[in-house]
């Protein structure tokens, strides 16, 4: 789904020409999907740094992991904070999602860490890490993707370009199993980038 407005103004309450800063290509390539106009620059450092170069009128707005803001629990409230829809601003693949690793033989450790285990999150996060695994992707490869459960299936966002500075393309897929939704979204996407 792309946001359309008359206006550009209108989407994020930003100026035209806003400077944001950013350093993922994903997030670099949905922002200009939305808003061309956007002066879209490198940001660098830890969170709190980044907050602290917007505070300092290095930039007009700044994109974060909401994930990494909770975490800190910084004070914004001086700050106007817009919150992204995964289904339209489309994250990382398994952004957000929290993994452990144990010793095999550590059976106590095992049994303590099942009970964290969401096996719908995991099949989730499993889809959107095999279609970046299927465009042989890393950090650096401007694609989104989200899946959630919904309606006894899988609703699937993507948002993808080849590198940055191509064409980006959106797809949502439903699927009543994530057996074969990767590959669907994959294929969706390369032919919506050819057609």
């Amino acid at each position: 789904m792309r946001a359309e407005a008359k206006d550009p103004q209108q989407v994020w309450s930003l100026a035209q020409r806003a400077r944001v800063g950013t350093s993922s290509a994903r997030r670099k390539a949905q922002l200009l999907d939305f808003r061309p106009d956007l002066e879209v620059i490198d940001i660098r450092g830890n969170v709190p740094t980044r907050i602290e170069k917007l505070r300092a009128g290095n930039f007009d707005a700044i994109v974060l992991a909401a994930a990494g803001l909770t975490r800190l629990e910084l004070d914004l409230s001086d700050l106007h904070v817009v919150h992204l829809q995964p289904q339209e601003f489309v994250p990382a693949p398994a952004q957000g999602v929290l993994a452990y690793q144990c010793a095999d033989h550590d059976l106590d450790t095992r049994r303590r860490l099942a009970q964290l285990h969401s096996a719908a999150t995991a099949r989730c996060t499993n889809v959107e890490r095999a279609l970046l695994r299927a465009f042989d992707g890393g950090c650096h490869l401007p694609l989104g993707a989200y899946c959630q459960p919904a309606h006894g299936g899988y609703v699937f966002h993507a948002a993808y370009a080849a590198q940055l500075g191509e064409p980006l393309v959106r797809r949502r897929l439903s699927y009543s199993t994530f057996d074969g939704l990767a590959d669907a979204m994959k294929d969706a996407l390369e032919e919506a980038l050819v057609s």
